[in-house]
């Protein structure tokens, strides 16, 4: 189910969902298109497949972030959890985006899951924000608020990774996003943020020159070329 998901994501971000067909994921998954319908009725059961997917992950996720959780201090164990779910993202991140550009067309028994799923998500990081506040580590007035502009800014490595993956590595964007959280939960501006790239800083000038670069070399490409990440094309980013 794990190999079928990856490669039902990766065909869905290249050509979208409505035009994949379920031969071509039979074909990137090197099996007949009969093995495939053992596991799926059509391909509207992949936002479910999905979801089971992710579901898993992050019970793993929120597993490993509670056993560490009772004897960590509260600032240490968010920077954990930040790092973590961004790797998460990472390793998911054309589900993600899927989700989020799907979203829109499904129906509530397709999207419960996922919506169950990342209030989850936002709990968690709230009751570390919330152990914060009563170990007087962090003053934020509002822990739920908070917890969601942390998920949020987390999942935006896949959401704007149009952007992102020109300039950051993921290591570099988990240290910006430790570092942001921890800034939400102090209510506090006093922790330096790592800078984008590694010789300068990341003008919107650049992000447009990236894109015309790209556009030069394959004038006649998908928009989803741009979304590449430079380490994957052989180069380093900026």
């Amino acid at each position: 189910l794990q190999q079928i998901s990856r490669a039902a994501a990766d065909l869905f971000f290249e050509k979208g969902f409505w035009q994949t067909t379920t031969r071509e994921i039979a074909e990137a998954c090197n099996i007949s298109v009969g093995t495939l319908y053992y596991y799926i009725k059509s391909k509207y059961d992949f936002p479910q497949m999905f979801s089971k997917v992710h579901t898993r992950d992050i019970s793993k996720w929120e597993r490993e972030v509670r056993k560490d959780m009772e004897n960590t201090a509260p600032e240490v164990m968010l920077r954990k959890a930040v790092r973590k779910f961004v790797y998460l993202i990472d390793l998911r991140d054309k589900m993600v985006l899927f989700w989020y550009n799907i979203s829109p067309h499904l129906e509530w028994a397709q999207l419960q899951d996922i919506v169950h799923t990342e209030i989850r998500i936002i709990a968690m990081f709230k009751e570390i924000i919330d152990k914060g506040l009563r170990e007087g580590q962090f003053k934020t007035c509002d822990t739920l608020l908070a917890a969601i502009n942390i998920e949020m800014m987390c999942i935006s490595w896949a959401l704007r990774g149009w952007n992102l993956y020109h300039f950051y590595t993921i290591e570099q964007y988990a240290a910006v996003c430790e570092q942001y959280a921890v800034l939400i939960a102090r209510n506090s501006d006093n922790l330096k943020i790592p800078r984008a790239g590694k010789y300068r800083s990341v003008e919107a000038q650049d992000l447009k020159d990236v894109w015309d670069l790209h556009r030069k070399q394959s004038p006649n490409g998908h928009g989803s070329e741009t979304w590449i990440r430079p380490e994957i094309r052989g180069k380093r980013p900026i």
